[in-house]
């Protein structure tokens, strides 16, 4: 990329070669880009600026003609937070639509507007803390022994994770004796002093094929919430392929557009998700590289998920007998065209009025609310239902780091559960629909008394304490 066009403020138009999926961040020391530079990335809400980053052909199959599904608006990216309310409300916006492709039915953002600014700063600055949680914890370790045990991994044998996040995982495998190697753009380097090989790259069909000339192939890949995030996600499963042995198998967890939608977590359809997966989409996609979705199964964690097993395909071909059930089911549902999602988004629309009336007239009334969780979904939760300090003046919560900061868009200070300006509050929105249980609890005890929880997820309500 030259000089200039990284000085652009225009955000970058798909191009794989500059800030796709396989582009590489700074390498280990170099400053990385500050809070000016991401205020350059702004999108004029204009038709011809979201004209600017349209996408003209799908990221699965490149068919031309994307079928329109439904428009959040212009929303800040989430993933970071800002160190000044001003700065937070300055947060550039992007263009957040969603459509579909008729040829092989992905689901998927509209725009490529957001791509350079997330590329660039937000996935090469993220602060994990993902496996904080201890239902998360266990959850892993699960998914883990799973997938050891339909692999055949044996002691000594590498294993590859994709999206490291704070390298839990990575620890994990290596408590098993196995050779655990790590990709992510932000991985921390302590975990290479550790003795974990890391590669903090993005991961793609040519970091793949580097990694497989000069430490061979693998038997098992896993990679957990990452798919989801890929501009290229063609070249991002064109890597396992070429990373994965004759008999090695992948096993994958993403979003499950179905579940996502019957547990109504739309503040997940945000721009840092760019594509939004069927099992028939998936399976799709991984055909296009020569691997085989042979097994599946759900998962309710992070509002509803699915676990993909692939492999070589087989000269036969056919899929898992499980996985072509899912399959049958989604082509019932008409999940693989438009008029499988007006309901759903109609509801959504909805729900985005009848929220934000709620709690404008709760406020008005008098009465304070705290949300609860200023990660990623809670960050696009306020904003996708408007929720600015006029309404909820503080976020809680527990990640270290986080306190004093504030969420882009809405400008909201994010606070500790014992901090004194959060403790009036007689109404708590809880914004992490996977931990209401936990959150209740670690509020009542700081606070020694119960509040008012509510949450959007399966559907706005009052959470019985």
């Amino acid at each position: 990329m030259s000089s200039a066009r990284r000085r652009s403020t225009t955000p970058c138009v798909p191009c794989c070669a500059c800030v796709g999926i396989g582009s590489a961040p700074p390498a280990l020391g170099t400053p990385r880009p500050g809070i000016a530079r991401m205020l350059q990335y702004h999108m004029p809400t204009t038709d011809s600026s979201r004209d600017r980053g349209a996408m003209v052909q799908c990221r699965n199959c490149r068919s031309a003609g994307l079928s329109p599904l439904y428009d959040f608006g212009e929303l800040p990216l989430g993933g970071y937070l800002l160190p000044t309310a001003a700065l937070a409300r300055q947060a550039p916006r992007f263009v957040n639509a969603l459509a579909i492709c008729g040829a092989c039915g992905l689901v998927q953002q509209a725009s490529d507007s957001a791509r350079e600014a997330l590329v660039e700063f937000v996935y090469s600055n993220y602060q994990p803390t993902y496996s904080m949680s201890a239902a998360v914890r266990a959850y892993q370790e699960s998914l883990l022994d799973a997938a050891v045990k339909l692999s055949g991994v044996q002691t000594g044998d590498a294993v590859i994770e994709i999206g490291s996040n704070d390298g839990y995982v990575l620890g994990l495998l290596k408590q098993r004796s196995l050779a655990p190697v790590g990709f992510d753009p932000s991985i921390d380097p302590a975990l290479a002093r550790s003795g974990v090989r890391t590669f903090r790259e993005y991961f793609g069909a040519a970091s793949a094929r580097r990694f497989a000339g000069t430490h061979g192939t693998v038997k098992l890949v896993i990679s957990r919430h990452t798919l989801e995030h890929a501009f290229e996600p063609v070249d991002f499963v064109e890597g396992i392929a070429a990373v994965l042995a004759p008999d090695g198998v992948a096993v994958l967890e993403v979003p499950y557009l179905q579940l996502q939608m019957m547990n109504n977590q739309f503040q997940s359809m945000s721009v840092q998700h760019v594509c939004f997966f069927t099992l028939s989409a998936l399976s799709n996609m991984f055909g296009r590289v020569g691997l085989r979705v042979r097994d599946a199964w759900f998962c309710q964690m992070d509002g509803g998920s699915v676990v993909v097993c692939a492999d070589q395909r087989r000269p036969a071909g056919a899929e898992g007998e499980r996985a072509a059930q899912i399959e049958s089911v989604e082509q019932l549902l008409r999940l693989h065209d438009a008029a499988g999602f007006g309901q759903f988004f109609a509801d959504v629309a909805r729900q985005r009025a009848q929220i934000r009336a709620l709690m404008t007239e709760y406020a008005r009334m008098g009465r304070r609310i705290v949300a609860y969780g200023a990660g990623g979904k809670g960050q696009a939760l306020l904003n996708l239902l408007g929720l600015d300090t006029h309404l909820i003046p503080y976020v809680i919560d527990d990640t270290p780091g986080y306190m004093g900061k504030y969420v882009p868009g809405v400008g909201t200070e994010v606070v500790a559960r014992d901090d004194p300006r959060a403790g009036d509050a007689s109404m708590v929105l809880i914004t992490a629909p996977t931990h209401i249980r936990e959150i209740v609890q670690r509020d009542r005890e700081t606070r020694g008394k119960d509040r008012l929880y509510v949450a959007t997820a399966p559907r706005f309500h009052i959470v019985e304490t």
